[in-house]
């Protein structure tokens, strides 16, 4: 299999950020050959290829976001309740992340809602055991091959 040029690997990337030959192709720098590009299997492969790298990053990225919604310390948005003033640069570099919602009542009060951290927990204890159900698919291979093999002896 011959080696992707820099372009054909853009288009790669643009095609599977943006699901568009035209916009891959613009991603790219290339002003055309971007439905033939499509067409190729090695073009295929690096999509695929690319696609599988980022749902794992996407799939660590929600076990990083789901462990500090679980864990993560709510001292900046009770610390916003007592403020009477509101800078922007304060709030941003507050830590908010465990907050889904904030309100201000008719009287002048902040109502501040969090995400639900058990709900976090039992979502990181379903992937967690997920993980410890499932069996390598080498482990899978074999098994099924023994289960084969003991069929046609007759066990």
């Amino acid at each position: 299999m011959k080696k992707l040029t820099k372009k054909e690997k853009a288009f790669c990337r643009g095609f599977l950020e943006r699901g568009s030959i035209a916009e891959a192709e613009s991603f790219a720098g290339m002003s055309k050959g971007g439905s033939e590009l499509i067409c190729r299997d090695d073009i295929l492969e690096e999509i695929e290829r690319l696609s599988q790298l980022q749902n794992k990053s996407l799939k660590q990225l929600a076990r990083s976001g789901l462990k500090r919604l679980a864990m993560g310390n709510i001292a900046d948005a009770v610390s916003l309740i007592s403020m009477k003033d509101y800078d922007s640069e304060t709030l941003k570099n507050m830590d908010l992340f465990m907050v889904s919602e904030i309100k201000r009542s008719e009287k002048g009060q902040i109502e501040i809602k969090f995400f639900d951290r058990f709900k976090a927990l039992e979502k990181l204890n379903d992937d967690c055991e997920s993980l410890e159900n499932t069996t390598p698919f080498y482990d899978a291979l074999m098994m099924g091959a023994e289960t084969l093999n003991s069929d046609a002896n007759g066990n």
